[in-house]
């Protein structure tokens, strides 16, 4: 009687879903657990409720009875024509009791329940990360393969996923539509503004197991680390040498090619890269910030300080 009068007295305990009957609830719960007793006998693919089985098989043979009267797409399932209808008058019949958010349907509705409830269903057979959405981890295994097969029509930057290359033509564009709410400064991607954001919060919550350091930014943390750790994965393709960051490389780049892009703004003298300008710009002010721990003889720049450190040991070595 529960389906005629809409009353659903069977909640799921871990996302609050609720349901008319008790059979509904256990093949929901299903989905949590990750139980799946029904295998495909062509694929060995297994499911948790054999009427989705049975969809699937349709798969195979190639049944599409349910043919969309806008935009002629055809599919295996009646709700699943449902939905994509939805998609073309933009109804979103499923509504997030914690939020509010709708959802077009059931399956996004549960990926959505699934973020509040913390449930990560999907682990990476390779490094036993676990992630929220099936095509998430699919992104996450090219990273380990190396697939990237969305690549920028203007430089060649190839990237393994389309909203990575969607936020990357953004940065060719010109266009920040993500802007810091305390101090104004816009960005190209939702990314590029959190990272941004610590920089006002001060907030550094990586921290270096071997020497301390702290960092705002997980990829900073992993250059970082890659440091210690001695990784070097940017070659150069003209010399071989190894740099343990992309940024290192191309600066490395420039002594081959001869690029100097970085000029003094006070005698026109031009560098490769911007920490050889900063030691130059240091001469011009004659600022002799290195000193000796030695003997305190002060130099203007890092590398004269080291040469002259290498000789002051070996004068008290004499001693």
């Amino acid at each position: 009687m529960d389906i005629h009068t809409g009353i659903k007295n069977h909640e799921c305990v871990i996302c609050g879903k609720v349901f008319t009957r008790t059979h509904g609830l256990k093949n929901h719960m299903d989905i949590h657990t990750g139980i799946k007793n029904h295998e495909c006998d062509i694929c060995g693919k297994v499911f948790t409720r054999k009427h989705v089985l049975t969809y699937h098989m349709d798969m195979h043979v190639g049944i599409k009875n349910h043919e969309c009267d806008v935009c002629g797409k055809a599919f295996t399932r009646k709700y699943s024509l449902k939905y994509h209808m939805d998609m073309h008058t933009g109804v979103k019949r499923y509504k997030c009791d914690k939020c509010g958010k709708k959802s077009t349907s059931p399956t996004q509705h549960e990926h959505h329940m699934n973020m509040h409830a913390g449930i990560k269903i999907h682990e990476c057979d390779i490094c036993g990360k676990k992630l929220r959405y099936k095509q998430t981890l699919a992104f996450h295994m090219n990273t380990h393969f190396g697939i990237k097969a969305h690549k920028c029509k203007i430089c060649g930057k190839e990237f393994n996923r389309e909203i990575i290359l969607k936020h990357h033509m953004n940065m060719h564009a010109d266009v920040k539509n993500h802007e810091c709410f305390i101090c104004g400064k816009s960005f190209t991607s939702n990314e590029h503004l959190n990272r941004h954001i610590h920089t006002h919060t001060g907030v550094k919550i990586h921290e270096c197991d071997i020497c301390g350091k702290k960092f705002s930014y997980k990829q900073t943390f992993t250059l970082h680390m890659n440091v210690h750790l001695g990784i070097k994965n940017h070659k150069c393709d003209i010399c071989g040498k190894g740099f343990c960051q992309g940024s290192q490389l191309k600066r490395h780049m420039n002594t081959h090619t001869g690029i100097k892009n970085q000029k003094c703004d006070i005698c026109g003298k031009a560098f490769t890269s911007r920490r050889y300008l900063a030691a130059h710009v240091e001469t011009h002010a004659l600022v002799k910030n290195h000193k000796c721990d030695i003997c305190w003889k002060a130099f203007t720049q890092k590398t004269h300080l080291e040469r002259h450190m290498v000789a002051c040991w070996r004068q008290q070595l004499k001693m």
